[in-house]
């Protein structure tokens, strides 16, 4: 059952407590030496066929593929669905596999880390989609954290999306030994709504330049004549048409150039999943607009399809409104594809000066990107180079695997010393503790000390807590505070002040 908010500060203020009697934050004691045996369960439950989990699914599968190839002396569990179970078979063969829920979701196996099957107990249970399912107080948790999206565009999501974000998200910083985020910008926003100091939670960037695999040039030709394209005449972007991909704006804008350079054989790809009632609503825009044959929505696209159309294209285009990392930008900077990107969220971060920045949300800007790449080939070539050294400062597939594995090193180390079996202990006393005590006094905490502390970020936000919190305080006296002025002005009981 998710901890609402007030369980969730409860339990973050007990767990703080413990960890000091434990003397568990000492980084002292953190060698950062290779385990040479470990078991680390790994939920992926949440991962879905096709591309419904967007980019995250990618990473997390490279992700563990490299962890698996580093420490392939550890054991690994992977926690499946009907659903998943065969893909996941054939990307990482090497990691067992205990399938958990059923095609229609419903469990069939309530796995507890602490107790596998067939005996023993995992030392970590890392959950690359974030929702703790199946955390339990006995084995540390290490989960790693998108973006807060639901917080800062509610308006994306239904109420019921949003609740459920919400739940799956404060669970998680309740309950981690570690957060992970892919950005400095999700790791400020992390911190900002849980209060958790920044050594719980650590950033370690999406560094996949080489993702979608080599290009096979062979079958490119092919490819663009299948879609109606030729090389460098067109501009892609590769996103799933959900509301914070922004293609509303980005039709706009072609719009725009359409209408001032009719005769431009520029076309622009927006790939990605594309079969829901969104994208059939923006499918039907575009032919309104007359950009029917201009603007081509190929649907979801394999890793090798869209290796080749994005090797090939004039440049990248990425008006998203929100981003928590932004994996396009990245493997189009390693290919010395130009980059036209948002300068929104993350993306400041990862396009550095490697990208052509615009507002996402003024179609004009978006405008004078497209004619700057059109009208200008050494904007082009410079972008290209620049990318190229952006991408190359922001690591690879080695050093990401690398700075989740010294985490794991580091978490199930601090477990198996002498304190770790008392911390353990203390984790599940204050849990159990915060629980009791959220039940006593939720009203009191949520109405006033959680909501402030949830929700004080600058000083307006400051002053309207104030004025709750006395509001909540003197709300209820207001009789008795006029009646005591009335006698301080000497004013008669009946008489009105």
């Amino acid at each position: 059952m998710p901890l609402d908010n007030g369980q969730f500060r409860l339990y973050q203020i007990a767990r703080r407590a413990a960890n000091a009697v434990a003397n568990v934050r000492d980084d002292t004691w953190m060698s950062h030496t290779p385990l040479e045996h470990a078991t680390v369960m790994v939920d992926l439950t949440p991962l879905l066929p096709g591309g419904g989990n967007g980019g995250a699914k990618w990473f997390v599968l490279a992700l563990l593929s490299e962890m698996g190839e580093r420490r392939a002396r550890w054991r690994w569990l992977l926690l499946t669905t009907a659903a998943n179970d065969a893909l996941l078979g054939e990307r990482l063969p090497a990691m067992a596999r205990l399938c958990v829920l059923d095609e229609h979701g419903r469990a069939l196996l309530h796995p507890d880390p602490a107790a596998l099957p067939g005996g023993g107990r995992a030392d970590l249970l890392y959950c690359p989609f974030t929702a703790p399912f199946y955390a339990r107080p006995a084995v540390p948790t290490v989960a790693t954290v998108y973006d807060l999206q639901f917080i800062e565009y509610p308006q994306f999501f239904s109420r019921a999306e949003v609740e459920e974000r919400a739940a799956n998200f404060f669970r998680a910083a309740a309950v981690a030994e570690r957060l992970v985020c892919i950005s400095d910008y999700v790791r400020d926003r992390v911190c900002r709504a849980t209060g958790l100091d920044e050594s719980w939670v650590r950033r370690v960037h999406i560094s996949l330049p080489d993702r979608l695999g080599p290009v096979d040039h062979a079958a490119l030709p092919a490819l663009l004549a299948r879609h109606g394209l030729a090389r460098r005449r067109y501009l892609i972007y590769p996103a799933n048409t959900w509301p914070h991909k922004n293609h509303d704006m980005l039709l706009t804008a072609a719009g725009m150039y359409f209408a001032r350079h009719p005769s431009s054989d520029l076309k622009i790809v927006c790939s990605g999943a594309s079969d829901d009632a969104r994208g059939r609503a923006l499918k039907a825009a575009a032919r309104r607009m007359g950009l029917g044959e201009r603007v081509i929505f190929p649907g979801f696209l394999a890793e090798g399809e869209l290796a080749g159309l994005l090797a090939a294209a004039r440049a990248l285009i990425f008006p998203s409104l929100f981003e928590g990392f932004g994996m396009p930008l990245l493997e189009a900077m390693a290919q010395g594809v130009p980059v036209l990107s948002a300068n929104t969220t993350s993306l400041l971060e990862i396009a550095g000066d490697g990208a052509l920045l615009f507002d996402p949300r003024r179609p004009g800007e978006i405008l004078r990107a497209i004619e700057t790449i059109e009208e200008e080939p050494q904007a082009a070539a410079r972008l290209a180079e620049a990318g190229r050294a952006r991408a190359a400062a922001l690591g690879n597939a080695a050093t990401m695997s690398e700075a989740y594995l010294d985490l794991f090193d580091d978490i199930i180390a601090e477990e198996r010393r002498l304190l770790g079996p008392l911390r353990r202990r203390l984790r599940l006393v204050c849990r159990e503790v915060s629980r009791a005590l959220a039940g006593g006094v939720r009203d009191f905490a949520r109405k006033i000390c959680l909501r402030l502390y949830a929700r004080i970020r600058r000083a307006p936000a400051w002053l309207w807590g104030r004025v709750q919190l006395a509001r909540v305080f003197l709300g209820g006296r207001l009789p008795q505070l006029r009646a005591l002025a009335r006698r301080l002005r000497g004013t008669p009981p009946g008489a009105k002040s």
